[in-house]
């Protein structure tokens, strides 16, 4: 196909020639379709347009990150054969409804962020830019090091900082999660924090956490938040969130309750070394786990942001099960308020060990009930298991109303093809039918599993070869596999009810250890996630492969 591009913005040309490459072979020269890149101010910040032009299609963005979002729909809607692509215009000037449209990427525990070669990690930030994500948020790890200079903490801040120069590079915004009390694993015990204050477990095991107010803890702390600030100050920051839990917390009486006492004490000395390297950063505070039991977290929380935190710029919620706290939705908000959509861990383990885990109609619910008090939110992830549950999200932060058949609609067109999105989005339909069912300790019906298995092997004989390779189907005609084949397995043993579906729920590999094609998926899915069952840190997401799994159980 020839393709004539037409533009001054030579950055966004080159991320534009390799995405078409990616696809199709492609002659960049005069005489082809006309592809116009260019920016137009008055559109407004962050927005585009494509409007069709003689002989091709001008996109239009209101700035440079706007033009980097209409390139990516242009590229998204249109329809691809293996040889062209036939975009279309949009309907008018498209705005964000939300300016905070984040990722967070977990770069630790050795999941597939710790794991992947820098080279993907680069292309994947790319795409999800082109999505419409404008922000990535990292942390430099503590609660696996035993010191600034531990090799763990500066490989991992390395990689944090490299993926911050990635997103400068490309005008995206960055931002930086801080622990105001995660101390190394090696913390002097006269500097530990009581923890009293943790009836539901909500402290994280890998790290020791601090109490801020033992002297000598203050200091401490601030070396760890001055080490961090320096591995990512080349790069800069423009949001500084902190972290309440689940690292993190103290019980004493000059700390508790901790959300609105010693965890803003510390969130404060954060600020007060982060003004040192990035003044004009933002703060958001986090209320992760805030009243879990009612202690007047939130309470107190508003109380001092309108008494004498005016520094906060943001505060991030969201409880730990996925629905918004009451409190939240009940009393009005003393700053803009963004969502926290946890799209990794839920009830299936290990994560990501089976390919993709969509729940569409789940995390619609959760925005649905929120989206009132909602102005942008940053969803965590643990790899690119959940790659469609990003681009979902996302939707919603562009479109408060949009609906995840069209959101995900598009996602299909472009990752499997406009022949395939009707298949696709009834295969993402099942697979959380059986997740959430089983999840909730209800039976799943056989037939979704087996409708599953269908649709995936009739699926992929009608993709094309680049289509049928590429890791997003393989995840997704993975995870489908191996949903019909456990399930097969679970209702021919006779499995029904509670007690039986922690088969389901903690699968331990065993199920499957006599099933070639099976093994082999495992074995796939281990080489896409740079996995080694070595590595017993990355557990949560290590494929469970025979006698490999976070029960450790072997069914008779």
């Amino acid at each position: 196909m020839k393709i004539e591009l037409v533009t001054r913005y030579e950055r966004h040309a080159d991320l534009f020639r390799r995405t078409v490459a990616k696809r199709i072979v492609a002659e960049f020269s005069p005489g082809g379709l006309k592809i116009i890149l260019d920016v137009d101010g008055s559109l407004g910040e962050e927005s585009y347009r494509v409007n069709a032009v003689p002989g091709g299609f001008e996109v239009l963005g209101g700035d440079e990150p706007g033009l980097y979002f209409g390139m990516g729909k242009l590229l998204h809607s249109a329809r691809w054969t293996q040889t062209d692509f036939y975009p279309k215009p949009t309907d008018g000037t498209v705005s964000p409804a939300c300016a905070f449209r984040a990722i967070y990427f977990a770069v630790h525990f050795y999941n597939w962020y710790q794991n992947a070669p820098s080279g993907e990690l680069e292309e994947y930030l790319e795409e999800l830019m082109l999505w419409g994500y404008n922000t990535i948020v990292v942390i430099v790890p503590v609660v696996n090091s035993s010191s600034l200079k531990d090799p763990v903490f500066t490989d991992n801040a390395a990689k944090a900082n490299k993926l911050l120069l990635l997103a400068k590079k490309l005008g995206m915004k960055k931002g930086l999660i801080v622990g105001p009390n995660q101390g190394f694993n090696t913390l002097p015990e006269e500097l530990a924090a009581d923890p009293s204050y943790d009836p539901l477990e909500k402290r994280g095991q890998s790290g020791k956490n601090v109490c801020l107010h033992k002297p000598g803890a203050a200091d401490y702390m601030k070396k760890i938040y001055r080490g961090s600030f320096e591995a990512v100050k080349e790069a800069g920051l423009d949001y500084i969130i902190t972290w309440p839990y689940d690292e993190g917390g103290c019980g004493c009486e000059k700390c508790r309750p901790w959300g609105a006492n010693g965890y803003l004490y510390g969130a404060s000395m954060i600020r007060e070394c982060a003004l040192e390297f990035f003044p004009k950063a933002k703060y958001i505070v986090s209320t992760w786990f805030f009243d879990t039991p009612d202690s007047g977290e939130y309470e107190g929380l508003y109380k001092r942001i309108r008494e004498d935190l005016g520094w906060v710029d943001m505060i991030m919620t969201d409880d730990p099960f996925g629905s918004m706290p009451r409190y939240v939705l009940d009393h009005e908000p003393v700053r803009p308020v963004l969502n926290f959509p946890e799209i990794s861990m839920w009830k299936l383990y290990p994560w990501g060990g089976l390919g993709v885990n969509p729940m569409p109609e789940r995390f619609q619910g959760f925005w649905r009930g929120a989206k009132r008090v909602l102005g942008g939110g940053m969803p965590y992830s643990e790899g690119i298991y959940e790659d469609i549950s990003k681009i979902q999200c996302l939707g919603y932060y562009w479109d408060p109303e949009a609906d995840w058949r069209d959101i995900l609609g598009e996602y299909a067109n472009y990752e499997f093809g406009y022949e395939a999105i009707d298949a696709a989005l009834e295969m993402m339909a099942l697979m959380e039918k059986n997740h959430v069912t089983t999840g909730m300790r209800e039976d799943p019906d056989p037939e979704w599993s087996k409708r599953l298995g269908e649709l995936a092997r009739e699926t992929d004989g009608k993709l094309t070869p680049k289509r049928r390779r590429s890791w997003r189907w393989r995840l997704t005609y993975i995870r489908a596999i191996l949903d019909e084949k456990r399930h097969a397995w679970f209702f021919s043993h006779n499995c029904r009810g509670e007690s039986d579906l922690w088969i389901l729920r903690y699968y331990s590999g065993a199920l499957l250890a006599d099933d070639a094609e099976a093994q082999k998926l495992f074995k796939e899915l281990f080489d896409t996630y740079h996995c080694s069952r070595a590595n017993g840190e990355n557990r949560w997401t290590l494929p469970p492969t025979s006698g490999n799994s976070i029960m450790s159980s072997t069914v008779q």
